[in-house]
């Protein structure tokens, strides 16, 4: 999916201790689809919030540390070897087919650095670039990032992307800027469309943990019956935390507690319904590879188009799936 030249080499950033670091470009990742789903589809629309939202409060108060974003916002005459290599290795982060192909100086500076470079190359590979083709690569990994919607909407988007090449630093600036306004609009516009009953936000656990393997790893040999497992791990008040934590953020963001739980990559197990059922949650989404190995052999298309009610012991709470 990505384009990766190597594994990523460790940025300048804050210790491990300091709170609001993001190692990963979650910045960019809030750019592209959090603007356009929220703002376009003003009609029932669900989302799926954890973690993010307080992610989103710590770049819309400016109290967030992102290695991408400090590298983009630094000029390129003053960015250490360190730097550059972390740009190399990083800064190609993206889907190669919808986001770097159809930009001929993007395709550029990748085809320069190469599709696959090892770390121990980097710094060979940096000499071979120029300053402002360190500036242009900061430009489009940050631009590429930037949501359809706001490049129709921001004529210097359009005109980055136009130019191709040969960027300035003020242009880079006006770029962030565009990103960083986005950005802190995203949590008062889902404050708008939900106070109008416009959409229904669910919340997700908090760390995206796996909650299946949390409270259990041994299920999963459920699905995978070959599975070899390292030993015993159960730990379902970890679990349990996950969801209060998330439920309490919600809580603390809209004023009310979330009724949906979009569980992290759709994982559900039996076990969990009391789980969530105590911390208020009354329907849960997942995936309709789970629903039809949970339903008879033969179960037809349609049996995806309709909601379920699922128990384990005394609790029951109702499910979706996509």
């Amino acid at each position: 999916m990505f384009s990766r030249g190597a594994a990523w080499p460790a940025p300048p950033r804050p210790p491990r201790s300091a709170m609001n670091v993001y190692d990963h470009p979650t910045f960019h990742m809030a750019c592209q689809p959090f603007d356009p789903v929220a703002d376009r589809l003003k009609a029932l629309v669900v989302e799926r919030l954890g973690l993010s939202l307080r992610q989103l409060e710590d770049y819309a108060r400016g109290r967030a540390r992102d290695a991408f974003l400090e590298c983009s916002r630094k000029p390129a005459q003053d960015l250490t070897p360190g730097e550059q290599r972390f740009l190399l290795a990083n800064f190609f982060l993206c889907h190669f087919d919808t986001m770097i192909r159809p930009y001929p100086g993007y395709r550029h500076l990748l085809n320069k650095r190469g599709p696959r470079v090892p770390e121990r190359r980097l710094e060979e590979v940096a000499r071979t670039f120029t300053l402002q083709e360190f500036r242009d690569l900061q430009v489009w990994f940050n631009l590429t990032w930037t949501g359809f919607r706001i490049r129709k909407q921001e004529g210097i988007l359009r005109e980055l992307i136009k130019k191709g090449r040969g960027f300035t630093e003020e242009e880079k600036a006006s770029l962030l800027r565009v990103q960083e306004e986005g950005i802190r609009k995203i949590v008062p516009l889902y404050h708008s469309l939900r106070s109008r009953g416009q959409v229904e936000i669910t919340t997700s656990p908090f760390y995206h943990p796996i909650l299946p393997l949390l409270m259990d790893w041994s299920f999963a040999a459920r699905a995978m019956p070959q599975v070899t497992l390292p030993g015993s791990f159960s730990h379902p008040e970890d679990a349990e935390a996950q969801v209060r934590k998330a439920v309490d953020l919600y809580r603390d963001t809209f004023g009310e507690a979330p009724r949906g739980l979009w569980p992290s990559e759709g994982s559900v197990c039996p076990e969990m319904i009391p789980l969530v059922r105590r911390a208020g949650i009354r329907w849960m989404a997942s995936d309709e590879g789970i629903l039809f190995r949970s339903l008879p052999g033969g179960a037809p298309r349609s049996a995806l188009y309709q909601p379920y009610r699922v128990g384990f012991g005394k609790h029951e709470v109702s499910m979706v799936f996509r």
